[in-house]
């Protein structure tokens, strides 16, 4: 399944095929990105880790057009109950037509997941926008990005003050990931510490630089707390 991921070119076509591959893709996505974080905790050689943001990287963009297809098909399922169509599941009902929803569901999907899937479809510009961001960010392109970038594309106002939202957004990302990355890389070994403390001999303001990385602390425990409720929004 893994190499099946990481090819775009065999995305499938059938909408069961194309639910089985967005389900076992996220699933697979999920278990690599914790192995990154694994390999971050335990300081594991470089090449490793970018040899598993690489298939992180490869399998989010699979996924992400696997669901933009999805949300066609989903798309193209009738919303009025008992008309018939050729996107429904074979079902042990004898013959009795399914609902949307009960399609969408039967597929392992919630109606609320059937409804994000269906705004991928909807904007894909956003999607390729999202991908190629995350190719010059060195990330993973995601789901919750398009569908953030896509709830404040408005078709009634100008095009250049949707394009100055996501070029905030993209700032801001660059902002915090090199906040995030500057603190990660800052070596906290013994003789590095040994270091640190021996510069500050008295001289400098001990107390002034205390209260500058308390306040550090302070803001980087906001965003985490801002970080974890757009996880917990997306969730739902």
């Amino acid at each position: 399944m893994s190499e099946l991921i990481l090819r775009a070119a065999n995305i499938p076509d059938t909408i069961e095929d194309l639910s089985r591959f967005v389900l076992i893709g996220r699933e697979k996505l999920i278990a690599v990105k914790a192995e990154i974080r694994a390999i971050e905790k335990l300081h594991t050689a470089q090449e490793v880790r970018e040899q598993k943001r690489a298939e992180a990287k490869m399998i989010g963009e699979a996924v992400l057009d696997a669901e933009v297809k999805l949300g066609e098909l989903f798309k193209e399922i009738p919303t009025k109950q008992g008309k018939r169509t050729d996107l429904e599941l074979a079902d042990s009902t004898g013959g009795k037509s399914q609902t949307k929803k009960e399609i969408i569901s039967n597929l392992g999907f919630s109606e609320k997941q059937g409804e994000r899937l269906e705004t991928l479809a909807d904007n894909p510009d956003i999607v390729e926008y999202v991908k190629a961001e995350a190719r010059e960010n060195d990330d993973i392109p995601t789901r919750a990005r398009v569908l953030e970038l896509a709830s404040n594309k408005n078709p009634n106002t100008a095009l250049d003050k949707y394009s100055k939202f996501m070029d905030l957004r993209a700032k801001v990302y660059k902002d915090l990931m090199k906040i995030i990355d500057l603190t990660v890389r800052y070596e906290t070994s013994g003789s590095n510490m040994d270091a640190l403390r021996n510069n500050f001999d008295g001289v400098l303001v001990l107390e002034e630089h205390i209260a500058y990385i308390n306040d550090a602390i302070a803001k980087l425990n906001l965003i985490k707390s801002e970080i974890w409720r757009a996880k917990k929004h997306e969730r739902k």
